[in-house]
């Protein structure tokens, strides 16, 4: 694998030439990858070529050519991808297994050799170079059965390694140049991986050669009609597969199953062509198709009738570049009649001749609801206008020698006609304050009345009031409306009161709710009581009553310190608020005196004070190396951290009070930066804070190493059992700075390093950056469980010309500007020396 590895870091290799180098240059990552997944250097280069490739390669304008580029078919870039098929050719390298069980028992692996053959175990060689894997089983079935006792069923013979081709792709595709890829490969998808054929280049005449054989041909058709036929072209090494320039592509467009360009060879003419075209479209019109040829540098259009073509058994010649338009039929059938309206199947019907508006209406089937005193024949005329004829249909069908049973004409159409839609139909309303509101169909009887419509409606509800309204609007008129205000009580219990006025089209009987002329009062209870909330007003709701509607008083509530803020309503004055302060006793009873005081008014908001400064416990988590580490109840205002750490017995011998953290939830604060040595030193040091509710101190174990991560060497160098999450941990050396354990352990800064950008994140959360003095950097001073980081340079911002903008070299322009500033100055103590 090493080697492997280092033939991807120094070259490429030398039998992949072209824009394979570049591409596996450019794709050195993805390439080492594949190496260490298993694959060999030349697989994994193949494979980037192929994907790199199949991003950029163009729709295809040759039909065929498409297989190359829309992955259905691929490259078998392993050996172990694809099992060997019965037609594969063996060749040297192949090795074969043979297994033998039941009355005998054997297991031998032989590879054949250079010279074509494998040596078996006290058996005479045999030679498999050529043969297909199909022989090679029965050869070898018949050499071992001389020697051993098996049956039919006990031999197995199988390729557990198959070995790898060069082979050579030429001409117009897309990657010429040389492959290496398993044999398993046929020259279908070897052409894969050149990218197939260009949009110029040949799909039925590829040329695949090899040595001492005469050139054999390649037909892409041939291989999408009959797939099985790749297994005639497997390959050997240094085959060569020659794509060359197509003759003959013609185009087909219109009312065709497949209309794109094709390539036609020998004697494939206008039949061949819409075979391949995959037939014509049912609405194909093939009396007249028209090929557009250049001919003597000017286009010209053939008609051609294929119909006669195929009735007489003939075919036309296409030349090349010819376009072949097939027409679609331009008009749609018209051999028909049709029937609409109240019929039961409204549809188009075949004309038959001699055919009559009769047989129309006994195939549509009449409706009852069918107006048959008239119906209409619509007609249509031949400048696309139409003629009406008004028929009687009760004559026709008393009658069918009647005059007004027509004979009808292509396009006819016999219109017959619902009686409801000659009549006008009318709702009257409900709503309000009955059962069953809704809108229901209008009595054209005119007898329906009030008292009819409350039924209809499901009845009153218990709060309905005793009158109604009638909401009358002009049926011509929408905008003419008029209320009628009726005694609904009388109605109700008199069917013949006055009231009871017969309702006419689109009236609204309106009923109202005395609820609706009753305003809705509430009351509210806050403040310390389990469930707070507003609650419906009731002259019978007590003081009691709304304090155990609310889930009575919490444990922190005050019985002495409950408000009732009252509103003060009078007829056309200002509202005052006023307050009334209550005490209740355990059991919720007032101990104010009278119950008219207490008895409580709308809008009353009644207050539940908290007893002064009243609260719970509140802890805090002291954990890592103390003493008595745990959860710490906070028994003083300005408890601090110092205080809880006396509390927990102080410090073990372990602790590393320079890496201690102090996390606070209390309003999502988060982690405040704490020097807790400093705080134990100084108990007025601002680090000793005083703690709240949810913090959280950690104390850990010492930590004498300190960390290195970013864009530093170490990983080139050291093992990844010492790198490890790209970073390492090295021993602590007390008064060092940053740059010194980078120099050190990580053999310094990489070239994508940023050496202004080293940062140290102390184990406290403290973070300390490199600072700029003049030409110079001054790295932070690293303490105990530092992680030192090394950033990476940004982005190079892109120039105008399209290139990278390089970085400015400081070191480099420093050293020359101070070289120039040197030249000067010794040439002016040369001058002052001559001229003193």
């Amino acid at each position: 694998r090493k080697k492997d590895l280092d033939v991807v870091n120094k070259t490429v290799n030398p039998k992949i030439t072209g824009n394979a180098a570049n591409v596996a240059k450019e794709s050195a990552q993805e390439i080492k990858k594949a190496v260490d997944e298993g694959a060999t250097v030349e697989e994994a280069i193949a494979e980037e070529i192929i994907d790199k490739d199949a991003d950029i390669a163009p729709p295809a304008q040759v039909y065929g050519a498409n297989i190359f580029r829309n992955k259905s078919l691929k490259v078998y870039r392993n050996s172990d991808d694809a099992p060997a098929l019965e037609s594969y050719l063996l060749s040297t390298g192949d090795q074969v297994t043979v297994t033998i069980w039941g009355n005998s028992e054997y297991s031998g692996t032989f590879v054949v050799n250079k010279d074509g053959y494998i040596t078996l175990d006290r058996m005479p060689r045999v030679y498999l170079k050529g043969l297909s894997f199909e022989k090679t089983k029965d050869l070898l079935r018949k050499r071992f059965s001389a020697f051993y006792s098996f049956g039919p069923s006990e031999f197995a013979a199988t390729i557990t390694y198959k070995r790898t081709l060069t082979v050579n792709i030429y001409g117009e595709v897309f990657n010429p140049g040389a492959f290496n890829i398993p044999a398993i490969n046929t020259a279908f998808n070897a052409l894969v991986a050149a990218g197939g054929p260009t949009d110029i280049g040949t799909v039925r005449m590829i040329k695949l050669i090899r040595a001492g054989e005469k050139p054999r041909n390649i037909d892409v058709y041939e291989f999408m009609n009959n797939p099985s036929v790749q297994e005639k072209f497997y390959l050997e090494d240094n085959d060569i597969i020659q794509v060359a320039v197509s003759q003959r592509v013609v185009t087909i467009a219109g009312a065709v199953k497949r209309p794109f360009k094709f390539e036609l060879i020998n004697n494939e003419n206008l039949v061949k062509l819409i075979e391949f075209a995959g037939g014509l479209n049912d609405n194909a019109y093939k009396s007249q198709f028209q090929v557009k040829r250049f001919v003597n540098d000017k286009e010209v259009i053939l008609d051609v009738n294929y119909k006669s073509l195929i009735d007489s058994n003939q075919d036309f010649k296409l030349l090349p570049g010819d376009v072949v338009q097939v027409k679609a039929i331009p008009k749609a059938f018209d051999n028909y009649a049709e029937i609409s309206g109240a019929v039961d199947f409204p549809q188009k019907f075949e004309i038959i001749k001699g055919m009559k508006i009769k047989d129309m209406i006994d195939k549509g089937i009449i409706q009852k609801e069918a107006r048959t005193d008239y119906a209409y024949l619509q007609r249509a005329n031949t400048d696309s206008t139409y003629t009406y004829v008004r028929i009687n249909l009760e004559k026709i069908l008393s009658n069918p020698t009647s005059a007004d049973n027509l004979e009808v004409n292509a396009k006819d159409k016999v219109i017959i006609y619902n009686k409801s839609i000659f009549t006008d139909r009318y709702n009257f309303s409900v709503s309000g304050s009955v059962r069953r509101p809704g809108s229901f169909p209008y009595d054209v009887s005119k007898t329906l009345k009030v008292e009819d419509a409350v039924l209809l409606a499901g009845g009153l509800k218990t709060d309905a009031t005793d009158f109604a309204y009638i909401v009358r609007r002009d049926i011509q008129n929408a905008n003419d409306i008029q209320y009628i205000r009726i005694d609904l009580l009388d109605v109700m219990k008199n069917p013949n009161s006055k009231d009871n006025i017969v309702l006419k089209p689109i009236d609204e009987l309106r009923i109202l709710s005395k609820s609706s002329f009753a305003d809705k009062a509430n009351i509210s209870v806050i403040g310390a009581v389990r469930t707070p909330g507003q609650y419906e007003y009731d002259y019978t709701l007590s003081l009691k009553d709304a304090l155990t509607l609310a889930g009575g008083l919490k444990m922190e509530a005050s019985a002495s310190r409950i408000e009732i803020a009252r509103v003060i309503i009078k007829d056309d004055k200002p509202t005052q608020t006023v307050i009334s302060q209550v005490t209740v006793d355990k059991d919720l009873n007032s101990m104010a005196g009278s119950n008219d005081a207490l008895r409580l008014m709308p809008y009353d908001q009644i207050i539940v004070r908290t007893v002064p400064e009243f609260s719970f416990q509140k802890n805090v988590n002291f954990e890592g190396e103390l003493k008595y580490p745990g959860s710490y109840a906070i028994i003083e205002r300005n408890e601090t951290v110092v205080d809880i750490i006396n509390r927990a017995g102080g410090l073990t011998v372990e602790s590393f009070v320079e890496g201690a953290t102090l996390f606070r939830s209390d309003g999502n604060t988060g982690f405040l930066i704490i020097k807790l040595d400093e705080a134990l030193k100084n108990p007025k040091s601002p680090y000793n804070y005083v703690l709240k509710e949810g913090d959280l101190l950690t104390i850990p174990k010492v930590r004498d190493f300190v960390t290195l991560k970013g864009a530093i060497r170490s990983s080139e160098l050291y093992t990844t059992d010492i790198v490890t999450s790209g970073k390492i941990n090295v021993p602590f050396t007390p008064n060092k700075r940053a740059f010194y354990y980078i120099n050190k352990y990580a053999a310094g800064i990489s070239k994508e390093g940023d050496k202004a950008d080293v940062t140290l994140l102390h184990p406290n959360g403290e973070l300390a950056r490199t600072k700029d003095f003049f030409f110079f950097k001054i790295y932070p001073k690293v303490r105990k469980g530092d992680i030192v980081t090394v950033g990476y340079k940004p982005a190079k911002p892109v120039g105008e010309d399209g290139k990278k903008k390089e970085d400015i070299d400081w070191a480099k322009t420093t050293e020359k500007a101070l070289a120039s500033v040197t030249t000067v100055l010794s040439l002016i103590l040369l001058i002052k020396a001559v001229n003193p």
